[in-house]
């Protein structure tokens, strides 16, 4: 299938730091790059409502189905476009640090040889923790709002009747956003050194 990659900015440990999430897509392919732009400007301005100013959106690229090659490169830094920053701001609660994300699973149709259900996975940046002493809930009105971002990439609302779908065309359905709060390692987190 078709696919988009949003990439989002924010500092990490001092740096900047890029995160992205692709998406598989049915629904109409954008035909150019003016198409392929309005739709992610439509897929950001749909995020935005679901992150923090200090995350940032700097760029999109589009890919044919069946192509490894960006067909579109969207840089969002460069003039005419402009940076898109997140505006979930809740009051007296606590941001978490980079490396922690909320995640996002939707149902598909499919089953794997084993009989267990296929699910599409997203990992979010830039979290809130509920405020009620325990630092591995992500905190309830940003879940609400990842779960509205997430009903929205399936219900054919966006530019082309977009519905993200597996990379195959499974369907995706039902989206739910864990209550807790998990890591996705970052470039400069590093990793462990060999034992």
């Amino acid at each position: 299938m078709p696919s988009i990659t949003i990439v989002k900015s924010f500092t990490y440990r001092g740096a900047a730091e890029e995160f992205s999430n692709t998406y598989h897509f049915s629904g109409t392919q954008p035909a150019d790059l003016a198409a392929w732009k309005t739709l992610a400007d439509a897929i950001i301005a749909a995020e935005k409502l679901t992150v923090r100013p200090e995350v940032t959106f700097v760029q999109a690229y589009g890919y044919n189905a069946g192509n490894i090659n960006s067909v579109a490169q969207i840089d969002y830094r460069a003039a005419p476009n402009v940076v898109v920053a997140g505006t979930f701001a809740p009051v007296n609660h606590v941001f978490m640090p980079g490396d922690l994300a909320a995640t996002t699973r939707w149902s598909t149709p499919d089953f794997t040889t084993r009989g267990k259900r296929i699910y599409l996975r997203k990992y979010w940046h830039g979290v809130f923790t509920a405020n009620t002493g325990s630092a591995d809930l992500l905190l309830a009105s940003q879940r609400t709002a990842f779960d509205t971002y997430a009903a929205k990439l399936i219900d054919g609302t966006l530019p082309g009747a977009f519905r993200y779908c597996g990379p195959q065309g499974a369907v995706a359905s039902s989206p739910v956003t864990n209550q807790y709060l998990t890591t996705r390692t970052l470039k400069r987190r590093g990793k462990r050194p060999p034992t």
